[in-house]
């Protein structure tokens, strides 16, 4: 059954968060996202309908003059140095990776502020409007203890979703409608027109944030970008990857846990009443996907711009790594960063992952479905691994 006439949950979680992801679209564009939608709004959600429209209308505005300011800037700008991407599933290292390599001097990444407003970012700054508003947001994430606020890392897909509507986080908002946006993980079933929007809107991003930080390379991170590569090289053929893998037991678990808390601060219709089992389904079909896409396209990247690490390897062994990074890159000024990085990462002891449940069950589904990154990596098969 469709629509109404499906059966719906009875308990709500998270009714009145304001994280939506699509906080700070343009109003024109959210609503042609909820005419594609059908204009369906569960009731138990019209606050968010309003939330969202009320703070589309100052973004419209200021997105307006922010296009007469900058377009021609834009329109004519290279994007040099080209980005720096970070590769991997959920859960599996890549926020790490990103407050690393984007805290170099020479380096930025897309911050909370940039992705939230993507339109108007510029403007806003000049305005002090993060500085007014930030002690509104929470100091973590609502799903894990990484540090939160304006100014640090997010990503990019959050802005792209504003920018395009192409992405399969959008079945977040609409899980009625969630089949139709699952071709946008890795773009091989869309138009070529489709595919330019896409790129167009990333470029604009990439740029923008260039603009706010005086031409600085821009770290991007999104999880889906890793079913993309192809799509990437032919906007950046020589930009730089960086790969980061985890355990597949630990992704997974670790995924559904952050959609435990994500999917439901996003809603817009109340999911079925097998929600539960709906979303571990969509997490094993949205990881396959991403790992087969990878692991067909990661040779493409040529050697000197491709680097691969272990979420195991990397955590307590940082400067190694990020050394090892560095010089096959052939990035400059080593030293000055060093100098910086070490004061974050001193600044990170202490810091408490989630504890993890990872069943039998849960094994064997992850085991038949993500059996690509158990082979690619020689992750075992039982869980905890034998040391």
């Amino acid at each position: 059954p469709q629509g109404p006439m499906r059966r719906r949950v009875h308990q709500v979680e998270k009714r009145w968060s304001t994280d939506q992801l699509i906080t700070g679209i343009e109003l024109q564009d959210w609503i042609k996202l909820l005419d594609q939608n059908g204009w369906r709004v569960d009731p138990t959600y019209f606050h968010r309908f309003a939330w969202i429209t009320g703070w589309a209308l100052p973004a419209t505005l200021l997105g307006r003059l922010e296009d007469a300011r900058y377009a021609r800037q834009l329109a004519t700008m290279p994007i040099d140095p080209t980005p720096l991407f970070i590769l991997g599933h959920w859960r599996s290292g890549t926020t790490h990776l990103h407050n690393l390599l984007g805290r170099d001097p020479n380096h930025t990444y897309t911050t909370v502020y940039q992705c939230v407003f993507p339109t108007s970012f510029l403007t806003g700054n000049a305005l002090n409007v993060p500085g007014l508003t930030g002690r509104f947001l929470t100091d973590t994430r609502t799903y894990d203890n990484v540090k939160h606020g304006w100014n640090e890392a997010a990503e990019d897909e959050i802005a792209l979703a504003k920018l395009c509507g192409l992405l399969p986080y959008i079945s977040f908002m609409f899980p009625d409608n969630a089949p139709r946006y699952a071709k946008y993980v890795d773009f091989i079933e869309c138009t070529e027109r489709e595919r330019q929007v896409w790129k167009d809107a990333l470029s604009y991003l990439v740029k923008k944030v260039m603009i706010a930080t005086g031409g600085k390379r821009v770290v991007v991170k999104s999880c889906t970008h890793a079913a993309r590569i192809r799509l990437l090289l032919e906007m950046f053929p020589d930009a730089k990857f960086v790969h980061i893998h985890r355990n597949p037991y630990e992704c997974f678990a670790s995924t559904l846990h952050m959609r435990s808390h994500t999917d439901w601060e996003n809603f817009f219709h109340l999911p079925d009443e097998n929600y539960e089992g709906e979303r571990i389904e969509q997490t094993a079909q949205l990881g396959q996907r991403i790992f087969e896409r990878l692991y067909e396209d990661k040779h493409l990247i040529p050697e000197q711009n491709y680097y691969e690490v272990a979420y195991e390897d990397l955590c307590g062994n940082e400067l190694q790594y990020l050394r090892e990074i560095y010089a096959r890159f052939n990035l400059p000024d080593w030293d000055a960063y060093h100098a910086t990085i070490s004061d974050y990462l001193d600044g990170l002891k202490g810091y408490r992952r989630n504890d993890l449940n990872i069943n039998q069950d849960l094994m064997d589904l992850v085991w038949d479905r993500w059996r690509v990154a158990f082979d690619a990596y020689g992750y075992p098969r039982e869980y905890p691994p034998a040391t």
